[in-house]
């Protein structure tokens, strides 16, 4: 039974201005109401959304930051994630990448995190490290000039040291594969000018088995064994066509997979070779270090590793993400490396200013500043991570709590503000039903109204319009707050004890009106009553013959047809008369009848004769129909006027229950709430809830 109301004057009342806000109230409590928010958002396309705080959306990856303030301490945390006691570590210098781009898949294969170093000394983080570790062997991959004799001697008080070292990085390369996969069925070959191309590639190389070559200026060395298969990582910019016809000439089938940019070739290397990437994960495309660590615990876990920029998420990258549905990220580095900026995008946590949920094909997308970060299906729910602080603005217009967007008729947005605790609820009700700047008796029996519809619909989903009653959400008053909180849990009862059906209008036309009227159920607390403390408020409106036939067409058609026993097609040509018949309890119009003159086609014959009919429609469903804000109540009359029916009427709202100017008028004449509630709600017992 809806609690269907009015809207307030505005020619007669000021909107409250609103002040500094109350406290929320606390998100544990156990009874709530989730509103469906339609009346300030209407139906949409797409919604603004704003965050104040953070809201950790469902739907969205998990993320693992392997952080630290250095890149020692990135690998340092990297191999604590993936190794407990391994049997080998192996260590690299710091800066030398080109001694370390072939490391990945030799660490893989020993079991063994990898781990930075300065050249001249063993860099004290990473000493606590091993010590940490305590590992068998350790090996060094690099000449001495990478990793000094000195730091190699350090090694040495906590393992079997042993090194791969070389005169250049292409020997180092050559060394580590003649070592240890001399007779692999695979390769990668990448540039060894630069970092990105092979690191991208090393956990595919270490899961296979694959060593990885490096390649010159158009050349490579003759002294690498070259297996049958040789997977290219690159452009020609890169690894050049004349590299790419010695490998042929070797014996070996090439596959190339390059890019555009770095990121390209990262993302190419996960769709081209077919990777897996519900799971990856991501380094800073300008640093070596965190992508060299990272890379064997990459392997380890089966996942692939994509290089990004570190405020965000390259379009190949992205796209890709987006086409491969991942949904668990570890971040490899600190926030200078990846921001917080990026992994909140990539774990659901909406933070700032600029996001919009979109609704696309009948799926919703989230997008920020225009950017899309993921398609959610058909519906999702943004949680705070802390209710008493965390605020969502939606269109303009803040909320408190879980907020769930879903499709509606297959393309609109439709939020709904989810389990939300009655008092803060009531508190985002009253001054929106109310002048915040009312009587405070007014305003306190307007509270406990509004809890009770709150408490009748306990558990369930309502809207924020009339239909209910008004809920602004988040724009509370501090004044009305302070109310809502002095009348904190008092709700109405009937006789058995249930909350009754609180219903308020606006202005009652100084006769409230029986339930009977309306919803055809008569309530004893909701009886026909005189209110002489209602204020006087008229109104008009006009509407000519051709606007009432042009909106009751239909209705007029099919009733007089049925009238003639559906034997006819009627044709409604004109209306000639509208009148009100019958008076209900409240002293307002019961049915209005519209005179008709019609031609009426015989279904079987096809001869088509004159006649004049009467419609009678129900006085509220007349209201709605011509609308509610142009027909303010139902307690008029009509005067025919030149063609034309003017509706002469008193009050606003279908007149049930509490009159809201009634109640300013009284608490004005000084009745106290529980006063004003006892007239308007007779029998009703006021409660706790």
């Amino acid at each position: 039974m809806k609690c269907v109301k009015r809207l307030l004057l505005p020619s007669v009342v000021a909107s409250a201005l609103l002040l500094p806000l109350a406290a929320p109230a606390s998100a544990g409590e156990n009874d709530t109401i989730s509103v469906k928010l339609k009346n300030y958002i209407g139906n949409k396309e797409s919604l603004f959304i704003d965050i104040n705080g953070e809201y950790k959306v469902n739907g969205m990856a998990d993320t693992t930051r392997y952080g630290g303030d250095t890149r020692f301490d990135v690998a340092n945390n990297v191999a604590n994630a993936g190794w407990t006691n391994p049997a080998n570590v192996i260590v690299v210098n710091r800066d030398a990448f080109g001694d370390a781009l072939a490391s990945t898949p030799l660490a893989y294969k020993l079991d063994g995190p990898i781990l930075l170093t300065d050249a001249n000394r063993l860099t004290p983080k990473t000493e606590e490290e091993i010590k940490k570790l305590n590992p068998d062997n350790i090996l060094i991959i690099g000449g001495t000039i990478s990793v000094s004799k000195n730091v190699e001697k350090t090694l040495s008080n906590y393992g079997n040291v042993n090194r791969i070292g070389g005169a250049t990085r292409y020997e180092v390369a050559k060394n580590i594969q003649k070592s240890y996969f001399p007779s692999a069925s695979g390769a990668v070959v990448a540039t060894g000018m630069k970092f990105t191309d092979a690191l991208s590639s090393a956990s595919y190389a270490a899961m296979n088995g694959y060593p990885i070559l490096l390649s010159g200026n158009n050349t490579i060395r003759n002294d690498y064994t070259i297996p049958s298969r040789v997977v290219i990582s690159g452009g020609r910019l890169s690894v050049s066509s004349g590299v790419e016809n010695t490998l042929k000439q070797k014996g070996a089938s090439v596959e190339r997979v390059d890019g555009r940019s770095r990121y390209e070739v990262s993302a190419n290397l996960i769709k081209q070779l077919g990777m897996k990437a519900d799971k990856v994960f991501l380094s800073n495309g300008q640093t070596f270090a965190d992508a060299l660590t990272g890379s064997v615990l990459a392997a380890k876990e089966g996942s692939s590793l994509l290089l990004i920029e570190p405020n965000s998420l390259p379009d190949p990258v992205k796209n890709l993400l987006n086409e491969q549905n991942t949904s668990k990220y570890s971040l490899l580095g600190g926030i200078i490396s990846i921001t917080d900026t990026v992994q909140n995008s990539l774990s659901g946590m909406l933070t700032g200013n600029g996001y919009t949920v979109e609704s696309i094909n009948g799926n919703l997308e989230l997008k920020q500043h225009g950017a899309k970060i993921k398609n959610l299906g058909t519906t999702f729910t943004a949680q705070p991570v802390d209710y008493n602080k965390d605020v969502m603005s939606i269109s303009g217009r803040r909320y408190l709590g879980n907020m769930n967007f879903a499709v509606e008729a297959g393309r609109f947005v439709r939020p709904t503000n989810e389990n939300i605790p009655f008092e803060d609820y009531i508190k985002g009700v009253v001054p929106r039903e109310m002048p915040a700047g009312w009587h405070v008796e007014a305003l306190k029996a307007q509270s406990v109204a509004a809890r009770t519809v709150a408490v009748k619909n306990k558990g369930k989903t309502i809207d924020d319009t009339t239909s209910y009653q008004v809920f602004g959400g988040y724009e509370w008053d501090s004044r009305t707050s302070g109310l809502v909180e002095e009348t904190r849990g008092k709700v109405l009862r009937d006789q058995y004890g249930k909350p009754i059906t609180a219903a308020f209008s606006s202005n009652n036309g100084g006769h409230t009106e029986d339930s009977s009227a309306v919803w055809g159920t008569s309530l004893p607390y909701l009886s026909a009553q005189p209110d002489p403390f209602n204020p006087n408020f008229e109104w008009n409106y006009l509407l000519d013959r051709q606007k009432i036939k042009d909106m009751f067409y239909s209705t007029l058609k099919s009733d007089i047809e049925k009238q003639l026993g559906n034997t006819k097609t009627v044709t409604i040509e004109e209306v000639t008369n509208v009148s009100t018949r019958g008076t209900t309890r409240g002293q307002r119009a019961e049915f209005v009848t519209v005179d008709v003159k019609y031609s009426a086609q015989d279904n079987l014959s096809g001869a088509v004769s004159p006649g004049n009919g009467t419609v009678t429609i129900k006085a509220g469903d007349f209201r709605s129909k011509a609308g509610s804000t142009n027909i303010k109540s139902t307690m008029f009359h009509i005067e025919n006027k030149d063609g034309s029916f003017i509706f002469y009427g008193r009050g606003y709202g279908h007149g049930i229950g509490m009159s809201q100017y009634g109640a300013q008028a009284r608490a004005n004449a000084g009745q106290s709430y529980i006063d004003i509630l006892k007239f308007y709600y007779p029998g009703a017992n006021l409660t706790n809830y």
